[in-house]
């Protein structure tokens, strides 16, 4: 071994090669604790050199300086990582009250200086985006203005018109006309649904209510099951996503069923029809803003795509979910789903 020719070659050197007679290398032991070296001296008396590897052997007193250092070192990094992220967590929980409520406060603009210019840019494109919602509002509102006159007048001519049949079509083309104005304007609505103050609000009370009104205008629905402890949550929100499923569900099947449940923390409201039902693929789809499926374009069961939309965003103001699945025998069913504690 080339460290062992060293050695050797030391010891001669430091001997004197007159001196010695032969010098042996002898073999490692315990894995490179030790060496050991036979040599003969002038005098042939036999002379053997233990060297003994040094080792590290640290004291317990040093391991628990160590130990010490690398706890203070943590605690120290977890601070600093805390003191940094900080800012980002109040950044997030702000995105989330403005995805939530349009009119939530305003960011904090105070911190470090990159701290600030990021509350001070979420703060300008809050103000963006509630403006130009408030423009939408405001447009959709004048044209549903400007065209209830003409259409009131187009109604009132039509009425003069000596021909039944087309005196009926052109006054059914206005209604539709009519209609789609007012989903626009209500789909235009759901982004202020927020401002609308949170309260308790007796469920069985409000189906209840809902159904009456209904069938005392000779539809059928009726509503099942129970949830005793009163749901905080905004009431007429939570209405307006009950009546779109409901006419939904009468539009396309006739009558509708309305359940009501508690699971795993959550207060869900179902409301299913036996209609035809929806393409699997189509089921998320129907839920984006003016999707009308091809069993929808008629006269009688027509509309601008509108209903279920303003349903499932309702239903992200509320903090719930809204899905829609096919039902056994035919029919679907959409499930609203809100937290109990909301």
């Amino acid at each position: 071994m080339p460290q062992i020719d060293a050695i050797v070659a030391g010891v001669a050197s430091e001997l004197g090669a007159e001196r010695v007679q032969g010098l042996f290398a002898g073999a490692l032991r315990d894995g490179a604790r030790e060496l050991w070296l036979r040599l003969r001296l002038a005098d042939g008396a036999p002379v053997t050199l233990v060297l003994t590897v040094p080792g590290w052997m640290p004291s317990w007193s040093s391991i628990a300086v160590l130990a010490a250092q690398l706890a203070a070192l943590l605690v120290v990094t977890w601070l600093a990582v805390r003191l940094a992220t900080r800012p980002l967590s109040r950044l997030a929980e702000a995105a989330d009250r403005f995805g939530q409520d349009l009119r939530a406060p305003a960011l904090a603009e105070s911190g470090p200086a990159e701290v600030t210019r990021a509350a001070v840019a979420f703060n300008a494109m809050r103000a963006r985006v509630g403006a130009a919602l408030d423009e939408r509002l405001r447009i959709l509102a004048a044209i549903a203005h400007d065209l209830r006159t003409p259409l009131t007048r187009m109604q009132l001519r039509s009425e003069m018109l000596p021909d039944a049949e087309m005196r009926e079509r052109l006054q059914s083309d206005l209604a539709e006309m009519q209609g789609l104005v007012e989903e626009g304007i209500e789909y235009a609505r759901t982004a202020h649904a927020a401002v609308e103050p949170e309260r308790p609000v007796d469920l069985h009370a409000l189906l209840d209510s809902l159904c009456f009104d209904y069938q005392d205008a000779g539809r059928r629905v009726h509503w099942s099951g129970k949830h005793e402890t009163p749901l905080r949550t905004r009431p007429q929100a939570l209405r307006r996503v009950v009546v779109n499923l409901v006419d939904n569900a009468l539009r396309f099947g006739g009558e509708a069923e309305i359940e009501l449940a508690s699971e795993s923390g959550e207060v869900i409201i179902a409301v299913r029809d036996r209609g035809p039902g929806i393409a699997p693929e189509d089921l998320e789809r129907v839920l984006e803003p003016f999707v009308r499926l091809d069993d929808s374009r008629s006269r009688e069961t027509g509309g601008a795509g509108l209903g279920l939309a303003i349903a499932n965003e309702l239903a992200g103001v509320l903090g719930g979910a809204l899905t829609l699945r096919n039902r056994e025998g035919g029919g679907l069913e959409a499930r609203l789903a809100l937290p109990a504690g909301a």
